[in-house]
């Protein structure tokens, strides 16, 4: 590599670790923030989500648009470790609420039989403070 390839990619690891570091405050939750959510496949309602989970293949299997879906333990790794969040509730549907104070993230989880599951939800404006129901009617669910 020549001096100058050193020099930039020396700057990007610098630039990238620094944007790493200063992610959590730039998305840390607001007290004020309003309880926002969206599907995980656009156009196509979270309790029609909630239907279709049962039979959708799991992402790597998928051919075309669909939320993703992948064993639990993929499913629980990626929240806790991409957005901090942890189990919140179980208790509508078979849903699991996902949330992280740290982030104000929410992810709303549909767990199938076979070990698997399916995110059919997210959003923000997540607060422990809250009554989970306002996720769930944010959601359609309720």
């Amino acid at each position: 590599m020549t001096r100058t390839a050193h020099r930039i990619a020396r700057l990007s690891m610098a630039g990238s670790v620094a944007l790493l570091t200063a992610m959590p405050a730039l998305a840390a939750s607001r007290a004020d923030q309003p309880v926002q959510g969206w599907s995980a496949m656009s156009g196509i309602a979270v309790p029609d989500l909630l239907d279709r989970a049962q039979d959708m293949p799991t992402s790597d299997m998928a051919v075309g648009d669909q939320p993703y879906c992948a064993d639990d333990p993929e499913i629980h790794q990626t929240l806790h470790h991409d957005f901090a969040e942890k189990p919140v509730d179980a208790s509508h549907e078979g849903t699991q609420l996902w949330g992280s104070d740290r982030l104000g993230t929410w992810t709303l989880v549909a767990p199938r039989e076979d070990r698997t599951s399916c995110i059919i939800a997210s959003g923000i404006g997540y607060d422990p403070e809250k009554d989970v129901e306002v996720y769930y009617r944010t959601a359609g669910l309720k």
